[in-house]
C-alpha cells in the first residue's frame, strides 16, 4: 500500500504559518521555493486585489476571502469592510484548512446576509500549531453587508471570520519550525513545532514566538529563560552572511545567570534550525548578552548543550508462556517463517511471569518490569524474581509505562471517576501508588498512555466513559519536587482516526498511532507528528499494540495472534512470534 498523508497529498509540501508574533498571519504570498544553501527567500509576492467595482454580495465575500490570505497584512483585505466591519474584524491567526476539491460555499440567504460554509479536515491554532480533526467537520460563518454608496462592503459578523480559511494550494507557502524549551531540571530539550509564512520576516516571525510563553499544553511542563514581556528592541531579526542578530529589550535583562544560558540555548536551537541561519548572536538594551559557562561571541548549533532525549530501544523481552528471554532486536526475524538465530543478552534475573500477568512494560535501564492481572485490576512489578503486588488499585488499568524519572504510570477507573496513578521506582514497598486527579479525563476512560522520552510529556489514548470515538492528545507533566501531580490540557494529535487501539512515541515529536480512519476498515498504522499531517501506513488486522525498537523506521506491531510484525517500507511482516514484545521504557 502507498503511504499517503491524513487528507494531504503526500507530494504537498504541506505547511502553516505564524503572522505577526504568532498564529496565521491572514496571507500567503506566493514566492520562489528554496535554494540550497541560501538563506530564507525574499520570494515573489502577489499583491490582492481590491473589491471589484459591482460586486455581488457573494462575490465580494469570496473575494475577501481570497484577499485575507493572500498578503502579510490585512490592508487589502479591511477594503473590503465598512468603518464598522473593520473596527469590528480581527484576526486572530487561526485558520481552518479545506481541500480544494471541496472548497466553501458562499450563499446570499436574504439581502445582505450572506453565508460562508465548508468542510474542513485541520485546524492551524491561535499559536502556529496544525491540528487534525475528525472527518466530517462543517464551519460556517455568517457575515452581513452594508450599501456604501453603490457598493457592499461587509459590515458586521466578522468575529465568525477571524479565523482565515485556507486552502490545500495556500498551504505549500508555509513550512514548520521547531521551537525549542527545556525540561525543568534537566538539559533534556522540548521541541514544539510550528507552521510559520516563508520569506520575508521568517526569523521575526520564528523569534517572536520563541519569547512568547509555553503553548497551553506545555504550560507548567517546559521551562523558557526568556523573562516575561521581553520583545525585540528593533522590531525584527537582522540576518547576514548566515548570522541572525536578535536585539531583545531591557526585559531580557532580568534573567538570571541560568535563565540567560537558557535563553541563547533555546534562541540558537530555534534559528539555527531556519535554513541559511547558521550562527546567532543575543543583545539586549543594545549591548551582547552576556551568559557565564557560553561561549563568547555568537553561538552555532554545536555550542549548546540542550539535546532531545533518545528511548532507548535494546534489549527486548520476548515472553514465552512463562518465560522471558532478553534479546539483542537487531537479530530478529521470521523471513519465509524461518526463525534467525537469535542473540540473547546478559542482565539481571528474569522472573517467570505467570500467565495470569499480561500487558507487561520494562523500565528504561531494564532493571524492572511491571504488568497486570487478567481482570486489569492488580498492577503488580519484579524487582529481579521478586514480586510486588498492588491489589485492587482500579478497573480497566492500561498496560503500565515507565518515564525517564523515575515514576511508572498506570490509569484506571476508581469510584470517584478516572485517575492516573503514579509510583517512584525506588518505592519497593507495595505502599499504593499515588492517584494523580486530572480534570479533563474526568468523563473519560484511558484506553493507553505512554510517558515522552524526556519524561515531561505524556501521550493519552481516551475515550467518553458512556462509549464514543477514542482520541490522542500529547499533554505536559506538572511535577513538584520531581513527583507527577498533574498534566495540562493536551494537544489533539491523528485527529483524522476514528478509533484508536495504541500509541507509543516514535521520537521526541512524534506518534505511532494504532487505529482506523473513515476510509481505513481494518487497523491501521499512522505515523503522527505533534502538529503536523499524519502519514497512513499498511495494514495490520488483529493488531492489538504497537512500539517500536529505533523510531518510525522499525515500528513494531502485536497481534492477537501472537505475532510481532515490524515496518517493512509502508507495510509490515512478520517479525517474531511471541507473547509479548517488550521494550524498555515504551
Amino acid at each position: 500500500m502507498r503511504c499517503r498523508l491524513l487528507g494531504i497529498p503526500l507530494t504537498l509540501a504541506a505547511a502553516l504559518a505564524l503572522g505577526g508574533c504568532q498564529g496565521l498571519p491572514g496571507s500567503s504570498p506566493v514566492q520562489q521555493g528554496q535554494v540550497v544553501g541560501r538563506g530564507p527567500a525574499e520570494g515573489v509576492r502577489v499583491i490582492p486585489r481590491g473589491p471589484v467595482p459591482g460586486s455581488t454580495p457573494e462575490a465580494l465575500v469570496t473575494d475577501f476571502l481570497r484577499a485575507g490570505v493572500a498578503s502579510e497584512d490585512s490592508g487589502v483585505a479591511r477594503d473590503y469592510l465598512s468603518g464598522r466591519g473593520s473596527e469590528q474584524w480581527h484576526p486572530d491567526g487561526s485558520a481552518w484548512i479545506y481541500d480544494d476539491a471541496r472548497r466553501p460555499t458562499v450563499t446570499q440567504v436574504r439581502p445582505g446576509v450572506v453565508t460562508v460554509s465548508g468542510v474542513v479536515s485541520a485546524q492551524l491554532d491561535r499559536e502556529g500549531h496544525y491540528v487534525e480533526l475528525p472527518p466530517g467537520q462543517v464551519r460556517t460563518a455568517t457575515v452581513t453587508l452594508a450599501r456604501q454608496g453603490d457598493e457592499w462592503r461587509i459590515d458586521g459578523g466578522l468575529g465568525a471570520l477571524a479565523s482565515a480559511w485556507i486552502s490545500r494550494s495556500d498551504l505549500g507557502l508555509y513550512a514548520s519550525s521547531p521551537v525549542a524549551y527545556a525540561a525543568p531540571g534537566q538539559n533534556a530539550l522540548i521541541l514544539d513545532r510550528r507552521w510559520f509564512l516563508e520569506g520575508s520576516g521568517l526569523l521575526t516571525r520564528v523569534a517572536r514566538a520563541q519569547l512568547a510563553a509555553p503553548p497551553a499544553y506545555l504550560q507548567g511542563a517546559a521551562e523558557t529563560g526568556v523573562p516575561e514581556y521581553t520583545d525585540l528592541s528593533l522590531g525584527a531579526v537582522a540576518l547576514d552572511r548566515g548570522l541572525a542578530r536578535v536585539g531583545l529589550t531591557a526585559r531580557a535583562l532580568n534573567a538570571d545567570d541560568r535563565g540567560r544560558r537558557l535563553m541563547w540555548q533555546q534562541l540558537t536551537t530555534t534559528l539555527t534550525s531556519v535554513p541559511g541561519v547558521d550562527r546567532v548572536q543575543l543583545e539586549a538594551d543594545g549591548s551582547t548578552l552576556t551568559a557565564p559557562g557560553l561561549p563568547e561571541g555568537p553561538l552555532s548549533a554545536t555550542d549548546v548543550s540542550l539535546a532531545e532525549a533518545v528511548l532507548p530501544s535494546s534489549p527486548v523481552l520476548l515472553r514465552r508462556r512463562t518465560t522471558l528471554e532478553r534479546v539483542d532486536p537487531a537479530s530478529l526475524s521470521e523471513q519465509g517463517g524461518q526463525r534467525a538465530t537469535r542473540r540473547p543478552l546478559e542482565g539481571p534475573p528474569l522472573p517467570s511471569v505467570g500467565t495470569q500477568w499480561s500487558r507487561l512494560a520494562l523500565s528504561p535501564d531494564g532493571e524492572e518490569l511491571a504488568g497486570l492481572d487478567a481482570d486489569r485490576r492488580d498492577l503488580v512489578r519484579w524487582r529481579g524474581t521478586r514480586l510486588i503486588r498492588h491489589e485492587k488499585l482500579a478497573q480497566d488499568l492500561t498496560r503500565p509505562a515507565y518515564d525517564a524519572r523515575g515514576y511508572l504510570w498506570v490509569a484506571g477507573r476508581t469510584g470517584a471517576g478516572t485517575r492516573l496513578f503514579v509510583l517512584p521506582r525506588s518505592d519497593t514497598s507495595a505502599t499504593p501508588p499515588t492517584a494523580v486527579n486530572v480534570p479533563w479525563l474526568a468523563d473519560r476512560t484511558v484506553l493507553a498512555l505512554r510517558p515522552s522520552p524526556e519524561g515531561q510529556r505524556v501521550l493519552v489514548v481516551s475515550q467518553p466513559t458512556g462509549g464514543g470515538p477514542a482520541t490522542v492528545g500529547v499533554s505536559g507533566v506538572l511535577r513538584k519536587d520531581g513527583r507527577p501531580v498533574g498534566l495540562a490540557q493536551p494537544i489533539a494529535v491523528a485527529g483524522a482516526l476514528v478509533s484508536v487501539v495504541d500509541a507509543t512515541w516514535l521520537d521526541a515529536d512524534t506518534l505511532g498511532v494504532l487505529g482506523r480512519g473513515r476510509d481505513l476498515p481494518t487497523p491501521h498504522v499512522v505515523v503522527a507528528p505533534i502538529s503536523g499531517p499524519s502519514q497512513i501506513l499498511g495494514p495490520v488486522p488483529g493488531g492489538t499494540a504497537i512500539t517500536s525498537i529505533g523510531g518510525a523506521r522499525t515500528i513494531v506491531v502485536q497481534t492477537d495472534r501472537g505475532q510481532a510484525l515490524v515496518r517493512s517500507g509502508n507495510g509490515f511482516q512478520p517479525l517474531v512470534t511471541t507473547g509479548d514484545f517488550v521494550v524498555p521504557g515504551h
